[in-house]
């Protein structure tokens, strides 16, 4: 260990990124969905076509993500990658709650990759910290040398990681008991308030554990 990733605390990069940036996140990847499904509810359509609508709704935020950052990463071709499939077969199945397992599976699957990421040592909320800091190039430069010089630093996306990976999971695992137990319009609201709870409290966790290093930071500097 370099005299360098010894000394610097992991705060004391990217301290410009907005932290309200991961509540952008949440009221784009989970509101705009929902309310397309009861925007859909509301003029008459069934609970299948509905949901269909979500789905369309929120594959179409994926496309933009990409379009947006000019490109497209793994994780965000194989989000499209889910969404096509479950696509095609709840047009053959028909079962409009397969819908909501399809995003039981693609949560489950998330929170995998992102355990999947900190096993490897390449969190994806690194990533995420970089798409929040994509207008800001310096921020961006920060980021990528917080990675190469702080071991703090390092450490501290990856236990970020670990606690979207289980967070998912969990927050999946509840929703597929949800679904199955109750109906159909009661499991659309119920799914979509434990996913906004989840994604609040990890979202709160996170703003929590960055401000503390910022503060740490702070301290070292003065």
């Amino acid at each position: 260990m370099t005299e360098t990733e010894a000394e610097t605390p992991a705060g004391a990069y990217g301290g410009r990124i907005k932290l309200s940036g991961l509540v952008a996140m949440l009221a784009w990847d989970v509101g705009l969905p929902l309310a397309a499904y009861y925007l859909a509810r509301v003029t008459g359509q069934t609970a299948f076509w509905s949901l269909m609508a979500a789905t369309i709704v929120a594959g179409l935020r994926v496309v933009w993500g990409a379009w947006r950052h000019k490109r497209i990463d793994a994780f965000s071709a194989f989000m499209m990658t889910l969404f096509a499939l479950g696509m095609v077969l709840s047009a053959v199945t028909g079962d409009a709650r397969w819908l909501l397992v399809k995003g039981c599976v693609v949560t489950a699957i998330a929170g995998l990759v992102f355990l999947g990421s900190a096993a490897l040592k390449r969190p994806l909320t690194l990533t995420v910290g970089k798409r929040l800091a994509a207008k800001d190039p310096e921020s961006l430069a920060e980021l990528e040398q917080g990675w190469r010089e702080s071991a703090e630093f390092r450490a501290g996306f990856i236990q970020l990681a670990l606690l979207w990976g289980f967070g998912l999971v969990l927050e999946s695992i509840l929703r597929l008991v949800i679904i199955y137990t109750t109906s159909i319009d009661v499991s659309v609201a119920a799914s979509a308030a434990i996913q906004i709870l989840a994604y609040a409290v990890m979202i709160w966790i996170t703003i929590r554990e960055v401000k503390a290093m910022r503060a740490l930071a702070e301290q070292w500097i003065e």
